[in-house]
C-alpha cells in the first residue's frame, strides 16, 4: 500500500470535518482494500530523455529546426512553421515580431506540456482522486466515477479538467477544456480548445512509469497525435527541487516590453 496514501487516509477526516467525521469515516476493511489495489508510485520521478519535444525522446533543446510532427491540417501546419521562426527570435530585440513561449507568459506549463517537463513529478494516489504535482502545478484527476460537468459550466484553463479510472494498475485519464495556444513543449506546438488528451499511466518496471498519450483535435489535426513518455524514479530519499521562480528579483528571464530578456547573475 502506498505510504503517502495511508497517511492521507488517516488524516483526511480531521482536515475536512474534524473529529466528528473521523468517527464516521472509519478505515474499514473494504476501504483499506480499495487502497491495497492501487499502485505505489511514491517518491520523486523525472522525465527520461529530453523535454524538448513531445514526439521524440532525445531531441536537442533550443536548436533551430527542431520540431514536432503532429498530423496537422494545412492551416495549422502553416501556422506552426511560421511560429517556429518567430519563437527562435523571442529574445532578439531587433526582430520585428518575436513569439514568447507560454510557459514564460503564464509561469506555468499547462497541458500537454506537463507530460514532458524537466521538473520533478510526484503522484499522490487515493481511490477517489490522484494528484500529480509537477513543479508548482498540480493536476487533479478524479477517479470517483464522476462525469465532466455540463459544457456551459466549464471554461478552458491551462491544465483543463481531468477525470480518470483504473484498469488494473493502469491509470486512464481524459482531459478536456485546455486553453488554446498553450505550447506543448519547447516549441510552439499548440492545439485548439476542442482537443482531448487521453493518457495511460502504468509502471513497467521498478523504476519506470510509462505514459501513452493520444491527442485528438478535430480543428487542428487530421488524425490522432500519439506519443509515449517515460519517467524514472529517483533514488530513495531524493528531495524535490524548489519550484521555478517567475517574476520578482530572482527571475532570470523577465519579459520587458513584450520580449524575453536574460539577466546575468552579476547584473542583479
Amino acid at each position: 500500500m502506498n505510504k503517502i496514501s495511508i497517511a492521507l487516509l488517516a488524516i483526511a477526516p480531521f482536515l475536512l470535518h474534524g473529529p466528528a467525521a473521523a468517527q464516521t469515516t472509519m478505515n474499514t476493511p473494504a476501504r483499506l482494500e480499495q487502497f491495497s489495489k492501487l499502485p505505489d508510485w511514491s517518491g520523486v520521478w523525472r522525465l527520461k530523455g529530453s523535454p524538448a519535444l513531445l514526439d521524440v525522446e532525445n531531441a536537442p533543446s533550443f536548436v533551430p529546426g527542431t520540431r514536432d510532427h503532429p498530423p496537422y491540417n494545412a492551416e495549422w501546419e502553416a501556422k506552426y512553421k511560421e511560429n517556429l521562426i518567430r519563437a527562435e527570435h523571442q529574445g532578439d530585440a531587433n526582430y520585428p515580431n518575436p513569439l514568447v513561449d507560454t510557459h514564460t507568459l503564464y509561469c506555468a506549463a499547462g497541458m500537454p506540456h506537463l507530460t514532458v517537463t524537466p521538473f520533478d513529478y510526484e503522484f499522490i494516489i487515493t481511490p477517489a482522486k490522484t494528484w500529480m504535482i509537477i513543479d508548482k502545478e498540480t493536476r487533479h484527476i478524479y477517479t470517483d466515477g464522476r462525469k465532466f460537468p455540463p459544457e456551459d459550466e466549464m471554461w478552458p484553463t491551462l491544465r483543463g479538467s481531468s477525470i480518470g479510472h483504473w484498469e488494473g494498475q493502469t491509470l486512464v485519464v481524459e482531459t478536456i477544456f485546455v486553453k488554446s495556444g498553450i505550447w506543448g513543449d519547447f516549441t510552439p506546438v499548440t492545439f485548439s480548445e476542442n482537443a482531448r488528451f487521453d493518457e495511460r499511466y502504468r509502471q513497467i518496471d521498478a523504476n519506470t512509469i510509462e505514459n501513452q498519450v493520444t491527442i485528438t483535435d478535430p480543428v487542428a489535426l487530421t488524425k490522432p497525435f500519439v506519443y509515449t513518455k517515460h519517467y524514472t524514479k529517483m533514488k530513495p530519499g531524493s528531495w524535490v527541487a524548489d519550484p521555478e521562480t517567475c517574476g520578482g528579483p530572482d527571475d532570470r528571464n523577465p519579459i520587458v516590453n513584450g520580449r524575453v530578456t536574460v539577466v546575468l547573475p552579476a547584473a542583479k
